[in-house]
């Protein structure tokens, strides 16, 4: 494994440790971070930095090996690693890429700016303005009335930033299978990929009520098929500024038809239960519409599952969904609980994401009142608000960190 391969030899050379930047002989001058006062490295289309500056500015902890080139930044419990010469970024145990490779330059460790974003949106968890200008690197200071008027843009349209260092600004709402995916069929041919749709809208309008300026997105308005590789594309095209979150929506099945509930699920690799690994298996099963050999991606997405980064964020959003349903449901279903399992389409959306089941298709009962239209507003309802406490208390603490 790749990856694998990569954590070894990275444990294996890292063996020139910098207690800091400022004491002693500067151990940025002693390696190939050595800093200076070079002029602003640039190409028409990318901008380097001189990392050093950066880490002396912040004040992290780092190790470089000019022999490897492999170079660690680390604040607080986080970590994130450049290969020079690569694209290839390690962020705690997983994979991004760089617009541009890193190098040296001028006996000196530089990173395009998308690298530079990297590093003080995971090791500070905030978003930090900056320049590179004349050499030198530092943050920029915005009065509140510059702050008030950035505006963000999509293509034609804007819509106003709140700057929050910690506030969700995009909410993608999943509307699960569709198209030649019927998901599950249950009583009176009743389908899954129906109801979901609707309750879908459903959400998307209570959230458009509640924000005006937060971007809402719904995978598919009608009854397409998606596969989860493109719905993972769908959130993964935000921009992780935009601190977005991911709800994918669904309706359960049993062999047993007296089983119903609601349950609200967060990723992980080993299922909670047996139950919780049946109803993975039934909603990963879209898999089969999407590639011919199926256990070969299988074996493959199994060897890549190293993405932990969003697992406490999800399960915070996917309790505070699960409550609020309790509310808004009332004595019409069963609260089942917060439950985690491993789903493909949480895995592939970087950023925090839950995947509600919302009742009970194979259920006689259940089935028929998810299709009334004033039930699906109810559950709509109760996944909006739990959606709203979890920004609430994502801005108060700072990302769960507070």
């Amino acid at each position: 494994m790749v990856l694998k391969r990569r954590y070894f030899l990275f444990i294996l050379f890292l063996s020139t440790i910098f207690s800091s930047i400022s004491a002693g002989p500067s151990p940025v001058e002693s390696g190939s971070l050595k800093s200076g006062s070079s002029s602003r490295v640039e190409t028409a289309e990318t901008e380097y930095v001189p990392v050093a500056q950066v880490i002396k500015y912040f004040g992290f902890d780092f190790a470089f090996n000019p022999a490897t080139g492999i170079l660690k930044i680390e604040y607080r419990q986080s970590s994130i690693v450049f290969l020079t010469g690569t694209r290839e970024v390690f962020i705690d145990n997983r994979i991004e890429l760089l617009g541009s490779k890193t190098g040296v330059l001028g006996g000196q460790v530089v990173i395009p700016a998308d690298g530079i974003e990297m590093i003080i949106r995971h090791l500070l968890r905030k978003r930090i303005p900056w320049v590179y200008a004349n050499g030198t690197f530092t943050v920029e200071k915005r009065t509140d009335e510059e702050k008030r008027s950035i505006v963000v843009k999509r293509g034609e349209r804007s819509l106003p930033h709140r700057i929050y260092d910690y506030d969700i600004q995009t909410i993608i709402i999943d509307p699960g299978h569709g198209g030649k995916d019927p998901g599950g069929v249950g009583y009176n041919g009743i389908k899954e990929k129906d109801i979901v749709l609707d309750v879908a809208k459903e959400v998307k309008k209570e959230l458009r009520k509640r924000y005006k300026g937060k971007e809402i997105i719904i995978t598919r308005e009608k009854d397409v098929f998606l596969s989860l590789e493109e719905r993972g594309n769908i959130a993964n095209n935000i921009d992780a500024e935009e601190n977005a979150i991911f709800i994918s929506i669904h309706v359960n099945a049993s062999f047993n038809q007296n089983t119903y509930g609601y349950e609200t699920y967060f990723l992980s690799l080993d299922p909670i239960d047996e139950e919780a690994r049946d109803v993975a298996s039934t909603e990963n099963s879209v898999l089969t519409f999407e590639i011919e050999n199926y256990n070969e991606y299988l074996r493959e997405i199994i060897n890549r599952i190293v993405d932990v980064e969003y697992r406490r964020e999800s399960m915070r959003l996917a309790e505070y969904i699960q409550k609020r349903l309790g509310f808004t449901i009332g004595n019409e279903s069963i609260d089942r609980g917060v439950r985690s399992a491993f789903f493909y389409v949480l895995k592939s959306s970087k950023m925090p994401a839950v995947l509600v089941e919302i009742g009970f298709v194979t259920n006689r009962q259940e089935a028929l009142t998810m299709l009334q239209s004033e039930y699906q507003k109810r559950i709509a309802r109760g996944i909006a608000e739990g959606i709203n406490d979890f920004i609430i208390v994502f801005h108060k603490t700072e990302g769960f960190t507070k």
